[in-house]
């Protein structure tokens, strides 16, 4: 692969977590034009949060409240840099495993100072073998964090360490190239230790909730509304300039019908979803806006449940699939279409590693999984596909009905449950073949293919997998030259995609539209967006 070293040199870069703003809110160089216009955003996150405490949320929507309410050790900033936030500075050891940190002097929304023991004690408790924190995983970098977590030994032997209530001592078990890009994520921010001792209940109302970001919880009425306000406690108030950011939580079809009656200032993703119907039309009238993100869809089959207990069978799924269509009649031709796991723009590959539409292929290893028993006539006769119960799974599942049935000739039945259910039978792999989607916590290749590590992680539930996988993605660990290593983690997608206990579907893109006076928001390509340096423009 030709370009492999420098795409390789570019994923290590800390600037490319974010990818900024788009053209229309290119960043107002004039000082003080926010000033005459009411400084309060509109918008919609469609349901009441799950949680807005940090250790537990793993929902996208409530990690980007939650970007509000709290701060991090470092925080990606406008121009898509990680730079120091709660940090006062970081130093790096020589053989790059140890992080010395010192805090900055900042406070708590109750006015408290925090301290290197609110983010030791934030961790230790996330790596609880019993306490619920959704991306644990992200602090296994972290020495011994997983043999913590999974109760292996105690919490005294994590390595996170605090000679002082300014400085915390951080030692991973390797170097970590993107660890400082880590540290912007919620899963490694800080909570009042005090008040999470006495009261664990306290992210569930906006009285108790105690946080340190550049908003705090003005008012709160659940399954209602949720309204924060400026944190002029914040270390970096200056660079705050919304004095209030209103979240309603209607149907994303009410939010876009607020939107159009000038209602909400913001409708679709990150946060919601645009009405399918509605995207030609803004497309034609300029007002539709897009943003990267480092996604894929996917279908997760169950390889210990017929007929996806053969390979050819999932292979003949994913060869009979016309991904371009799925694409321009679905989904108005803006993601791209997917033949792997990692998004295509991260440089792993540089050519397809299938083709659409092999008709005589796919009939090909239908009959021979059907002569070589791996399975019989009638289990081809009782496939369901699962989906989360939302306007546009719905559709993409009625779409991949109609293809397999007439490039296949077999029937599909549709399964749409709601989102509690569905989580609930994919953890227990209680099902046949999914629709899933998997985001980025950070910019490489390996969040994605990390994902299906092992048969038992919680993220793979496909009950797959591969020695020789699991090899190259430990070797890939401790390869320092970055060339090597993404030529590793290719052979990685290489073998995951041969064997497709997933069936890759596209790439995404986030879509939606915007108050035209809204500037300064920051997005993420792994689906965050920011709103502490925006404005509404009073021009």
């Amino acid at each position: 692969m030709k370009n492999i070293k420098y795409t390789a040199l570019v994923f290590m870069s800390m600037a490319l977590l974010f990818t900024g703003c788009d053209k229309s809110q290119k960043k107002n160089t004039k000082p003080h034009s926010y000033q005459t216009a009411k400084q309060t955003l509109r918008i919609n996150i469609c349901a009441e949060p799950g949680t807005l405490d940090p250790r537990k949320a793993r929902n996208l929507n409530d990690l980007n409240v939650i970007k509000m309410l709290q701060e991090g050790l470092t925080r990606i900033n406008f121009e898509g840099i990680v730079k120091l936030a709660l940090a006062e500075s970081i130093e790096l050891s020589n053989d790059q495993k140890t992080y010395t940190i010192k805090i900055r002097d900042a406070k708590w929304s109750n006015g408290e100072p925090i301290t290197s023991y609110d983010f030791a004690y934030a961790w230790k408790k996330a790596l609880s073998p019993t306490f619920p924190a959704a991306n644990a995983g992200l602090l296994y970098f972290i020495r011994n964090a997983q043999k913590v977590k999974e109760g292996q030994i105690p919490t005294s032997m994590l390595g996170v360490s605090t000679p002082d209530t300014g400085t915390l001592v951080v030692k991973l078990d390797r170097p970590t190239p993107f660890f400082k890009e880590l540290l912007a994520s919620p899963t490694f921010f800080p909570v009042h230790s005090v008040t999470d001792k006495a009261m664990p209940s306290w992210a569930d109302n906006a009285e108790t909730y105690i946080g340190c970001g550049p908003f705090k919880i003005k008012s709160w009425k659940h399954s209602n509304t949720l309204i924060v306000e400026k944190n002029d406690g914040y270390f970096d108030k200056n660079d705050v300039k919304l004095q209030e950011i209103h979240m309603s939580m209607v149907s994303a079809e009410t939010g876009f019908n607020m939107y159009q009656n000038g209602e909400l200032d913001w409708e679709g993703s990150p946060l919601s979803v645009l009405p399918l119907d509605a995207m030609d039309t803004l497309t034609e009238n300029n007002q539709l806006k897009t943003q990267a993100i480092l996604s894929t869809t996917f279908l997760r089959t169950n390889i210990r449940k017929a007929p996806f207990n053969s390979e050819k069978v999932r292979k003949a799924f994913a060869y009979a699939l016309d991904r371009k269509s799925i694409i321009d009649d679905l989904l108005s031709g803006h993601p791209d279409f997917a033949t792997g796991l990692v998004p295509k723009v991260m440089g792993l590959r540089e050519s397809e590693y299938f083709t659409d539409n092999q008709s005589d292929e796919v009939k090909r290893l239908i009959e021979s999984a059907l002569n070589d028993s791996s399975i019989v006539r009638r289990d081809l006769n009782k496939i369901k596909l699962t989906f989360i119960s939302r306007e546009k799974n719905y559709r993409l599942a009625q779409v991949l009905q109609q293809q397999i049935k007439a490039n296949l000739g077999i029937d599909i039945e549709l399964d749409a449950v709601e989102a509690q259910v569905y989580f609930s039978r994919i953890s227990s792999q209680d099902y046949q073949i999914t629709i899933c989607s998997w985001e980025a916590d950070f910019r490489d290749p390996i969040n994605f293919l990390e994902v299906f590590k092992t048969r038992d992680i919680g993220t793979n539930n496909t009950n797959w997998s591969n020695d020789k996988y699991l090899a190259m993605i430990e070797k890939s660990y401790d390869l320092q030259d970055p060339n090597e290593r993404m030529a590793l983690l290719q052979e990685c997608e290489s073998l995951l995609i041969d064997e497709m206990p997933i069936i890759p579907l596209y790439h995404g893109k986030m879509h939606y539209v915007k108050n035209s006076k809204v500037r300064d928001v920051v997005f993420s390509q792994s689906g965050g967006i920011d709103f502490k340096w925006a404005f509404i423009d009073n021009k």
